[in-house]
């Protein structure tokens, strides 16, 4: 049976790992990178706690194993892995509905990933819908960049309620990177 939770134990963030090595970029053919899409950022163990610590991740287990995980990320709690450097300054530079972003109260969703034996049953929405309602009482919004090389990934965040609201240049994947945001107020 399925679960939606928060990222308790230690156990669940290696869990979280394995299914992000699974399913990062630099493992996957160009043909599963195409069809599935993908996860770019590899954190540590170290990195991955420490960022739960700060907001703990939401997480979907099938008979206590994580199939599926948002990272809810605070920006000073991944200062140091610099895949973030270009998200978190292009972030802060932008406006969104009129105020710059640095007015409001932000999550950012550090990654999202689907075991791919769960893919196609709407998780992505229900994970991101219960992801809101978890933090909305927190944050006015989470935002995060999907790269131009994952149209699933845009598909998927758009269809959860997700809206595209800048584009920009990131060197250190070097390559475009569509900012999204989920406004929780709505």
């Amino acid at each position: 049976m399925m679960k939606f939770k928060r990222a308790r134990t230690d156990e669940s963030l290696l869990q979280i790992l394995d299914l992000q090595k699974r399913n990062l970029k630099k493992y996957l053919t160009d043909a599963e990178k195409e069809s599935q899409g993908f996860v770019t950022a590899e954190h540590t163990f170290e990195q991955l706690k420490k960022i739960n610590n700060a907001e703990p991740c939401v997480i979907i287990t099938d008979n206590d194993q994580v199939v599926a995980y948002a990272i809810a990320m605070l920006e000073s709690a991944a200062k140091d892995m610099p895949v973030f450097d270009d998200l978190f300054s292009t972030v802060a530079s932008l406006t969104y509905k009129s105020r710059p972003m640095t007015t409001y109260k932000y999550i950012f969703v550090g990654q999202l990933c689907i075991d791919k034996n769960y893919r196609g049953q709407g998780l992505v929405e229900k994970l991101y819908a219960f992801y809101k309602d978890e933090l909305k009482e927190k944050y006015d919004f989470a935002v995060t960049d999907i790269s131009e090389h994952n149209p699933r990934s845009l598909k998927a965040h758009q269809k959860s309620g997700f809206e595209v609201i800048h584009t920009f240049y990131d060197s250190f994947t070097e390559s475009n990177w569509n900012i999204v945001v989920m406004d929780f107020q709505h």
